[in-house]
């Protein structure tokens, strides 16, 4: 499962709260609507809107402030396999963690480790050994990615790796 929403406060009195959302867009909720705890506990999304910095999310069951306070601070999850279809030659930042990382003349360089996502661009965290290599995930320097391949195709430049 992956996290992709914290909740971290109420709004109103009727059960709405302010989350914090880990997906590209709150559209995203619009097509996941069932989410899961740590525990694997279910929750229905009822309604979800954009917020000031954060979305207004309504679920199934959570009606009232009282209810909607025993949530805040809780971690809500999605099924990978719950994720809406892409259209091709997309994908999700997810499903870099894992890959191969070489580079277009196939030097392997590491395994894709972490994305960490920055205000100018995310960076690939690639892992080989005990060494981290940051690369900057743009067209610059990723030249293809290849999910049945399971590879990532990098185009380095002096000094990047």
């Amino acid at each position: 499962m992956i996290e992709i929403m914290k909740i971290i406060n109420t709004h109103g009195v009727k059960g709405e709260m302010k989350a914090l959302h880990y997906a590209d867009s709150p559209m995203f909720f619009k097509k996941v609507k069932t989410l899961y705890d740590k525990k694997e506990n279910t929750y229905n999304i009822n309604s979800v809107r954009e917020g000031k910095n954060c979305i207004l999310v309504t679920i199934e069951g959570i009606e009232d402030m009282t209810a909607a306070e025993r949530m805040k601070n809780v971690y809500l999850y999605a099924k990978r396999e719950d994720f809406p279809a892409l259209p091709e030659g997309e994908y999700y930042l997810i499903d870099l963690i894992g890959l191969s990382a070489v580079t277009v003349d196939g030097e392997e360089i590491g395994l894709v480790s972490d994305i960490q996502e920055k205000a100018a661009q995310n960076l690939l965290v690639i892992k080989k050994g005990d060494k981290e290599i940051l690369i900057p995930k743009c067209d610059a320097f990723v030249n293809r990615v290849d999910l049945e391949e399971k590879k990532i195709f990098i185009t380095p430049i002096e000094g990047l790796i």
